[in-house]
């Protein structure tokens, strides 16, 4: 009876190893979490008016209004972390010749170009804004306004209109950064305009020293100058119509 009984346990025991190597464990499913643009998932395709004036009622003015700026500002403090973090994450890591950090950029939804603004927005508030008032100012802007500003090629004055509270929406900004970035206002073209002139005075010069006849005019080596000095004279012409200076 006791072998019996060895035996039933032990097959019971067999059983049971049996079915648990039997077993196999399911794969996990591991989901993936991006930080996504809210505003690209729910802008309507045709534009949108809304003005809170046209609000009758008091309290839902002021609290609409209320809260746009409190997203306002929550959006732009998560942009201003984010740059902290890319920018500390760039220092460590972006120089190691492997092309980890930009394949890691990738891994986070986040481009070249967006890390390289982001950085440069929060160097900009690290180094411009040092008291708490002009961090709270900077942040308070239009979001579109402090990228324009943080650019390393932003216009110093410009930034200082900004900042001093004379520019305060990114239309205005782009408006007079056109008026300055015009060519009445662009002193480049006076150089370009000199560099033209220069080079028209050397080839009537190499015209004279060469002494072309007034027989030899049909020669290609005269030809291919007086074209060269005609060119040269309608790029000037151009140039300073531009400029209003020729009439």
């Amino acid at each position: 009876m006791i072998n019996k009984k060895n035996s039933v346990l032990d097959r019971l025991k067999k059983d049971s190893f049996k079915k648990k190597e039997e077993l196999k464990e399911e794969p996990i499913q591991s989901k993936e979490f991006e930080v996504m643009v809210v505003e690209k998932d729910f802008l309507p395709s045709y534009e949108v008016f809304f003005n809170y004036d046209d609000i009758q009622d008091y309290e839902m003015k002021t609290d609409l209004m209320r809260y746009e700026s409190l997203l306002h500002l929550a959006k732009s403090q998560y942009h201003s972390k984010a740059g902290e973090i890319l920018l500390e994450a760039n220092e460590k890591y972006a120089n190691n010749k492997n092309g980890t950090f930009t394949i890691w950029l990738e891994h986070i939804k986040i481009g070249k170009k967006s890390a390289e603004r982001l950085i440069n927005r929060f160097k900009f508030l690290k180094n411009n804004c040092l008291s708490s008032e002009d961090q709270a100012y900077f942040e308070s802007l239009p979001l579109s306004l402090t990228y324009e500003i943080s650019s390393p090629n932003a216009n110093p004055n410009l930034v200082k209109a900004v900042l001093t509270k004379q520019i305060k929406t990114r239309k205005e900004y782009i408006t007079l950064k056109e008026e300055l970035d015009s060519p009445k206002n662009n002193t480049q073209n006076f150089v370009h305009i000199e560099k033209l002139f220069n080079k028209l005075n050397l080839n009537i010069s190499t015209l004279i020293e060469n002494k072309i006849e007034t027989s030899s005019l049909d020669s290609t080596k005269a030809k291919a100058v007086y074209n060269k000095i005609e060119t040269l004279n309608n790029e000037i012409k151009s140039l300073l119509l531009e400029l209003d200076l020729y009439k």
